[in-house]
């Protein structure tokens, strides 16, 4: 997990990683949390919910983006641990990378908690890694600004 304040490359660094993996040969996802949770969201609505999470087991590596963006509500969480459950469990190169502005122990908040959740954190961080990114944004830094004054038109 890249955890870190806005701007800071947290979201460049998974894409890095996540290309990295391509050029490996590994097959890798990118989405963002406000994506995943429309997709659970429409897959409940459809019956669908099983295909959606099969399909985010299957890549060796799946990075999700910005979680604690949006609230998950309590039926979004269960294909979310259900996911977590698959992927914690596949046999072969698997990998899950997230990137967060809030520390893990406040992502409780953006998901309904319940038990479920509790156990799919358990899994996110039982040997994992946490990269804590300190420091300035990087937006904006070669920013340039000018000034432009107006005068009134005369020549009417």
């Amino acid at each position: 997990a890249f955890i870190g304040p806005q701007g800071v490359g947290k979201t460049h660094l998974a894409m890095a990683y996540g290309r990295e993996c391509c050029l490996q040969g590994y097959k890798t996802y990118f989405l963002k949390a406000t994506e995943l949770n429309q997709r659970f969201s429409e897959a409940i609505k459809y019956g669908r919910e099983g295909s959606v999470v099969n399909g985010l087991v299957k890549p060796s590596c799946l990075i999700i983006d910005e979680i604690g963006r949006c609230v998950f509500n309590k039926e979004n969480t269960r294909p979310f641990f259900d996911m977590v459950d698959r992927r914690y469990s596949k046999e072969g190169p698997n990998s899950m990378v997230f990137t967060s502005n809030l520390m893990p122990d406040k992502w409780c908040e953006f998901f309904n908690e319940d038990e479920s959740l509790k156990c799919a954190l358990d899994r996110i961080f039982d040997d994992a890694v946490v990269y804590m990114i300190q420091g300035e944004s990087y937006r904006g830094k070669n920013l340039e600004t000018y000034s432009i004054a107006t005068t009134a038109n005369r020549n009417k």
